[in-house]
């Protein structure tokens, strides 16, 4: 096995998340991502899975009393099948709520079927 040159992290933190698919057929991936700015934000499709990675300051330093908020970096991968269309990814945060909506390919869009006949 190869040894990868990674940066070393704190700690990565796995946003909590919902995955759904809407009666038009798109997948959206909802992510809980407070503190983090789009700037500092990296979505990407590479080999058949999403990653999101965001960053985020650690607050100040020095001493706490009391420090309940986690510290570390968020990172979440989702493995995609050979439904989703990797040319059409959109990708919005909105008070620290990232939506990232994927579409299907058109063959495995849920249609209706008008029925012939009296």
């Amino acid at each position: 096995m190869a040894e990868r040159n990674v940066p070393q992290r704190t700690q990565w933190i796995a946003p909590r998340s919902a995955v759904n698919q809407s009666k038009d057929g798109k997948l959206h991936v909802i992510l809980e991502m407070p503190g983090v700015r789009k700037e500092d934000l990296d979505v990407r499709i590479e080999n058949n899975e999403l990653s999101i990675i965001g960053k985020r300051a650690s607050g100040p330093e020095g001493r706490y009393a009391l420090r309940e908020r986690s510290v570390g970096d968020y990172r979440r991968t989702y493995t995609l099948d050979e439904t989703v269309d990797h040319s059409k990814i959109d990708a919005a945060l909105d008070k620290g709520i990232l939506t990232i909506t994927l579409d299907l390919k058109e063959q495995v869009k849920p249609r209706t079927v008008q029925v012939r006949g009296e």
